[in-house]
């Protein structure tokens, strides 16, 4: 592999990487915000939690929108990549012909599709997260969350319709199991970079019986969020592997194989940490002051939660790279070799 060649690898992988986090941020808050959120600080005292939850909003307003340009950027640049591919496979130079090129093929057309989705975004959300995301009357009208998650649903959808799924077979099947994974993978990203980041902008000045009153709730709240999520992340996530690996020793033999094993890894170093969450620390941050463990357990929280992102963020850029490489069913349908169902993991 030469150094045009590889260059180019690393930058499709990072740029998929950026699209897909804004993206599946951008899916994720409304979720988070009804289920997690709003009812947490519904609980809490409206008016000694007035300046925590504003700051907040304003954290997620500023988010939200570096979100979406992050994705019109790598849109952009995913879009400039390809066409130099094309214009290096023509022997020419890049310029418009390969830009059309492009834009005629399903790649293109997706990526176009980003755009108008991106600006109903920004009519519907600059300016109004801040004022409604957090709000304690309700504030915006139900069908700005439909609208929020239909637009946001419409833009992960087009990482599986330029991805593996695709191509998968039966198409439809690998495209709708595609779509619930990225979707409750969204859901659960969210959640950890919410937890993770953001959720201390809201008690900053406060003490620690003040925020145990707010994390005690959210984690009590995200750990049944994050507990179905997860579970079908992985449920789709094993037919995934079904649809898109032909033999089990490919796990270990082929770069997609390694890839997905890796990201399989991962994966079980957040159902550790989840169910460390779930099972022993929810419990006892929702004590609050009665137990003196409360606070070492929210100290320890804070802990297991930066290496979730860590782990989470690790996993999005295997996910950018493993969308790059050629599954292995797919190479030995091209081949022309059966495939035994009883070889496939």
């Amino acid at each position: 592999m030469g150094f045009e060649e590889t260059f180019r690898s690393v930058a499709f992988t990072c740029v998929r990487f950026l699209a897909f986090s804004a993206h599946a941020f951008l899916l994720g808050l409304p979720a988070i915000l009804l289920l997690v959120l709003r009812p947490a600080f519904k609980g809490l005292d409206d008016e000694a939690w007035a300046t925590g939850r504003a700051r907040l909003a304003e954290r997620l307003e500023g988010v939200v929108q570096s979100a979406m340009i992050a994705s019109a950027v790598a849109t952009a640049v995913a879009i400039a990549l390809q066409a130099t591919l094309v214009a290096e496979l023509n022997e020419g130079d890049l310029s418009k012909p390969s830009f059309l090129s492009v834009f005629s093929t399903t790649f293109g057309q997706w990526h176009l599709f980003r755009y108008p989705l991106l600006a109903g975004l920004v009519v519907l959300l600059t300016r109004k997260v801040k004022q409604w995301s957090l709000h304690r009357d309700g504030g915006a009208a139900r069908s700005w969350w439909v609208g929020w998650f239909l637009l946001s649903l419409a833009l992960i959808a087009t990482h599986s319709f330029t991805g593996h799924a695709a191509v998968s077979s039966p198409r439809s099947l690998g495209l709708l199991n595609d779509v619930v994974h990225l979707t409750f993978a969204s859901v659960w990203f969210s959640g950890i970079v919410i937890l993770a980041v953001l959720l201390p902008d809201a008690w900053r000045s406060k003490n620690e019986h003040e925020r145990l009153a707010l994390l005690g709730p959210v984690v009590f709240r995200f750990s049944k969020v994050a507990l179905v999520s997860i579970a079908i992340v992985a449920a789709t996530g094993t037919l995934n592997s079904f649809m898109n690996v032909a033999y089990l020793d490919d796990m270990v033999d082929s770069p997609y194989g390694i890839t997905l094993t890796v990201k399989i890894v991962f994966f079980l170093g957040i159902l550790v940490l989840g169910g460390i969450n779930h099972f022993f620390l929810t419990k006892r941050l929702q004590r609050r002051t009665s137990d003196p463990s409360a606070g070492a357990a929210q100290r320890f929280f804070r802990r297991t939660i930066a290496i979730e992102l860590v782990i989470a963020v690790s996993i999005m850029g295997l996910t950018g790279w493993l969308t790059g490489q050629a599954k292995t069913k797919q190479q030995v349908v091209q081949q022309g070799e059966p495939i035994s169902s009883g070889s496939t993991p």
